[in-house]
């Protein structure tokens, strides 16, 4: 594996026949829904250029980790490997994880054009309305937002929304319990604005790992973590401004500073976001005063609206599932084998492999105390394929007791909930969030005499598979 940049990944994209250009397409919307359609049509990467308005040459990329090849194509691997084959080599990884600590370099491409002071002017981007009920356009959804722990030192990367507001301002939301706004307000109660820097167009793999679904350890830098996963340092630049590590080979780059929301905000939103649902109204949100811009030749605003899909819009990252509920049941030696989090739906699956009595309630016991952002929770057999809604529905349908459930009660300051009032939102307070846990396993002392699946086995079907060659004429392998 590599670090490849983003124009890299497109190249790589295209040379598979997954990488399309539209010349033409308008920032108000239809950029938007161009994307919209082609998500939910499995379709491939996006490149606009020759937007109106704006130079040739100057373009937005759109859905370009949305499937499973190409996120793999991001860490720089096989695009047919397998997830079952990814998994299983990264929990082999992980087990002599190593952070790989970034190196700093004095000549970058994101330094061919830099602008400061009154002459930063990021209206010059195309910038997209990229949803029906947006506020206004957002320059940041593909990005690395980067601050640093005035104690600690901590660097920490966010992807936080960050909607233009004029050629020198952007806005910035991030939830209340997530690292960034915790530095954030660090600085804010020594009464000092907070050092801040924005990759609009990061090397796509360290945007998926300062995806909140990432699932990176929080005493770990997502910088560290993407040199371990790409066995290779990150290489970066020192801000001038700020001298925060901004990667070196970004699209486009600010420094800048966030005053307390004491001082100063702005309205903000509303925006759609990976819920699922558009916020109903805009609220008061801490801005960013940009101090410097930095940006590649031809540069490509890295486009990754949240839009509404059964997939997802962005390839997750499997440590997640290493990190989190994996590592949780393997320490109560509980056999679960896969975790897959629908996010657009609310819902997480967890694929057990039932061993003793009480492993399906031992791990109910652990998903009550658990934090995740999930409203429902489906535990199902290994035989249950969680890549498929169907075959998860099917099975819960058909062995889930519908008195075997739990409902649990945590205290979540998440401020995206839909089931948040507006009110709810600018107070910021924790309120309760309520989730089920829905046991969708057979028996265990019916495991033995439980109706078996009326399917063929898999080696029948290998064997009819092969012998007909049936994917010359079948577009989706089943095997």
């Amino acid at each position: 594996m590599a670090l490849i940049d983003l124009r890299t990944l497109l190249q790589k994209a295209d040379a598979i026949g997954e990488l399309k250009t539209i010349d033409g397409a308008d920032l108000n919307l239809e950029i938007g829904v161009i994307s919209e359609l082609s998500l939910h049509a499995d379709g491939p990467a996006l490149l606009f250029d020759n937007i109106p308005g704006y130079p040739a040459g100057y373009r937005v990329a759109v859905n370009v980790c949305s499937t499973h090849r190409r996120g793999l194509l991001a860490m720089d691997m096989d695009p047919d490997t397998t997830e079952e084959q990814l998994m299983e080599g990264f929990k082999k990884r992980w087990a002599h994880y190593k952070p790989v600590p970034p190196v700093v370099v004095d000549r970058a491409p994101v330094l061919e054009n830099i602008q400061t002071g009154d002459d930063v002017n990021l209206m010059q981007f195309p910038v997209p309305l990229w949803h029906e009920g947006d506020g206004a356009p957002y320059i940041g959804t593909g990005v690395a937002i980067i601050n640093q722990d005035p104690e600690t030192g901590f660097t920490n990367i966010g992807t936080y929304r960050v909607q233009l507001h004029d050629r020198n301002t952007t806005g910035i939301f991030s939830e209340p319990d997530s690292d960034g706004r915790r530095i954030m307000e660090k600085y804010w109660k020594q009464g000092k604005p907070c050092p801040v820097a924005v990759s609009f167009g990061p090397e796509p793999l360290i945007f998926l790992a300062g995806c909140s679904a990432s699932g990176v350890p929080k005493s770990t830098s997502e910088y560290d973590y993407t040199g371990f996963v790409a066995n290779e340092p990150v290489k970066v630049i020192r801000g001038p401004v700020t001298g925060l590590p901004i990667s070196a080979h970004s699209e486009i780059a600010i420094e800048g500073e966030i005053p307390s929301p004491e001082s100063e905000v702005r309205t903000e939103g509303p925006f759609g976001e990976w819920t699922g649902y558009s916020e109903s109204s805009s609220t008061p949100e801490p801005v960013i005063h940009v101090k410097a811009l930095y940006y590649r030749n031809d540069p490509i605003l890295y486009g990754a609206p949240p839009l509404y899909n059964r997939n997802g819009y962005v390839f997750t990252l499997p440590i997640r599932q290493v990190t989190g509920m994996l590592d949780r049941a393997a320490a109560l030696e509980i056999p679960v084998r896969r975790v897959k989090a629908y996010g657009p739906l609310g819902v997480t699956v967890i694929t057990v492999e039932q061993q003793n009595a009480d492993d399906v309630p031992r791990l109910m016991d652990a998903l009550e105390k658990m934090h995740a952002p999930s409203r429902l929770f489906m535990i199902v057999d290994d035989d249950v394929n969680i890549e498929d809604p169907w075959n998860v529905l099917w099975a819960v349908g058909t062995r889930f007791d519908p008195e075997d459930t739990r409902t649990s009660i945590v205290e979540s300051k998440w401020l995206l909930d839909p089931l948040r009032t507006i009110e709810d939102r600018v107070s910021r307070r924790a309120l309760p969030y309520k989730r089920m846990i829905i046991n969708g396993c057979r028996p265990f002392d019916r495991l033995h005499d439980f109706p078996p699946v009326n399917r063929f086995s898999p080696e029948m079907r290998q064997q009819a598979w092969d012998k007909w060659q049936m994917n010359k004429w079948l577009s989706f392998p089943t095997i």
